[in-house]
């Protein structure tokens, strides 16, 4: 056996404790970013981060803010890192025509790497946005509202059977929303407003897996690791892990029932999201199929720059061939993401709304006005003419925030401007959204829900700070369907039922950072009675 002796061991020591200080120094002092204010630590290694982000629960941006008030607009919070405070950074960063590429680190995270969300290689990303982008378009929208109306019905019965117990209105929002996308994309019921007390399986699962997002993002080896363990082991692993494969399964599972039996897209009676990528006439061939408004029933490929892994550059060849991984990944996102930000907004504007008697009377008062009979359903095009109404929904999603993680982005691929500062390619830079709306030159008293900042014409220009959906090439695709289903939602809720919060605190709605807003109390609850006039 090899023996090391005390002397050599002390020698590997000392060396390794030298080459570990001068990379600290050289981070420090030598790197490009070295001239912005920020943490010592966060300028040579990312664990600083990590510790937050893991050891704190998810406590990065609340960090971030008392950053931002000890170092100013600019600062260094990773070694190639640089975070934003003022507004105009925003434009500069996720603008229209910023050539900025998402941080793969970020994005990997999830585990839908083939999703357009995840796509980092942002050419790809704009073709197959393109394929999906009719699906979510206003038109579109309006065309199947009736499906989100319906499914708001529905809610609305189930609310009601919550005679002498309180709903809990966090879990009902999102059991909506998740049963909205998975209808509205899918052509299939997730049954989620069905499940007692509104715990579907598909939100338990989304809720175990967020605890490992940012495990992943620090350290991916893990989430290698993790995602190729054999399903035999999936119910020893601790249910953060087992809530990602319950997903991934149960996802797969539709999947393959489309790839087997393709004319089951036309059993849902509207248009699904995979008739977008799908050619239901070959069982082996699955191409993207945009429509096209003179040919609907044309199935097209479009021709597409892959990415090759292995040389990470770009190739053309035939049309692309979207595999099961990727509507895989696809789907997994869409559910993620229609879940999530619907949901928590309308959590957080019935919570203002039922603990605001102002607001409360002045938004009820527009909607009976519009609405004299509530057995008769409105529709999206006349609320969202509403100028109260409208006002409401902004200030809820400007106090939800939307993604409340920073989202990154890679400068590139020369250096660019940003504040009139030049910074390096290569950076990795953001603006968080709660950053941008707790600003008080822009939003006074940004803490306190007022509807009123956002009304009359002198007020418009307040639009282009609220980033809920995120600004650019890259902003949510699924905005209109997130708009008409917020409309649909608060209005019906407000004006069908009376609504009692049962022991809310402001712990109902402050959330840990993960990714997505993850309140910190007991979830917003309320008891439900139904609206007399």
């Amino acid at each position: 056996m090899l023996q090391v002796s005390p002397a050599a061991g002390l020698t590997l020591a000392v060396l390794t404790l030298f080459l570990i200080s001068a990379r600290a120094v050289k981070l420090r002092y030598f790197h490009p970013l070295s001239k912005y204010p920020g943490p010592p630590l966060a300028a040579t290694t990312f664990l600083y981060r990590a510790y937050f982000d893991i050891i704190k629960d998810g406590a990065w941006v609340e960090h971030l803010f008392s950053l931002h008030e000890k170092y100013g607009t600019i600062v260094r919070v990773g070694p190639n890192e640089l975070h934003f405070s003022d507004p105009r950074a925003y434009q500069d960063v996720y603008g229209i025509g910023t050539r900025f590429i998402k941080q793969p680190q970020m994005y990997s995270c999830f585990a839908t790497d083939k999703s357009v969300f995840a796509m980092h290689n942002h050419q790809l990303a704009m073709q197959l946005r393109s394929a999906i982008g009719p699906f979510f378009s206003r038109r579109a929208i309006l065309n199947l509202e009736n499906v989100v109306q319906s499914k708001v019905d529905h809610l609305i019965a189930k609310l009601l059977t919550y005679t002498n117990v309180p709903a809990n209105l966090d879990l009902a929002f999102r059991s909506l929303s998740l049963e909205i996308i998975t209808t509205y994309c899918f052509a299939r019921s997730s049954q989620a407003l069905d499940a007692p007390n509104f715990q579907h399986a598909i939100l338990a699962a989304i809720d175990h897996t967020l605890p490992m997002i940012w495990v992943f993002k620090h350290f991916p080896f893990i989430q290698k690791v993790l995602l190729n363990v054999p399903e035999c082991f999936a119910s020893v692993l601790k249910p953060s892990t087992k809530g990602i494969l319950e997903q991934r399964k149960m996802m797969g599972d539709q999947i393959d029932q489309i790839m087997k039996d393709p004319d089951s897209l036309c059993g849902g009676g509207h248009e699904t999201i995979y008739h977008h990528f799908l050619n239901p006439g070959d069982e082996a061939d699955f191409y993207v199929t945009p429509r096209t408004p003179d040919s609907k029933d044309t199935h097209r490929p479009i021709v597409y720059d892959v990415p090759d892994r292995k040389s990470n550059s770009m190739k053309t060849g035939p049309p692309t061939q979207l595999s099961r991984d990727y509507l895989l990944d696809e789907g997994l996102y869409m559910r993620f993401a229609g879940s999530d930000t619907v949901g928590n907004t309308c959590t957080v504007a019935l919570f203002y709304i039922l603990n605001s008697p102002d607001v409360q009377k002045a938004l009820l008062h527009e909607l009976m006005e519009a609405w004299p009979d509530k057995e008769m359903n409105v529709g999206y095009e006349k609320l969202e003419k509403l100028p109260y109404l409208t006002a409401v929904i902004k200030e809820s999603l400007r106090m939800g925030h939307g993604v409340v993680s920073p989202l990154p982005r890679i400068v590139g691929p020369a250096d660019a401007e940003i504040l009139g500062l030049t910074v390096p390619a290569g950076t990795v830079v953001s603006i968080g959204a709660p950053i941008l709306h707790s600003n008080p030159d822009i939003f006074p008293h940004p803490t306190t829900f007022i509807p009123e900042r956002w009304m009359g014409e002198e007020n418009q220009s307040l639009d282009k700070y609220l980033v809920a959906f995120s600004k650019g090439p890259r902003s949510c695709l699924g905005i209109n369907l997130a708009w008409c289903e917020l409309y649909l939602i608060i209005a019906n809720v407000v004006r069908k039922l009376e609504l009692k919060p049962d022991n809310a605190t402001i712990e109902s709605i402050s959330f840990r950072d993960y990714f997505v807003p993850v309140h910190r109390g007991r979830h917003f609850h309320a008891y439900v009675q139904p609206r007399d006039l």
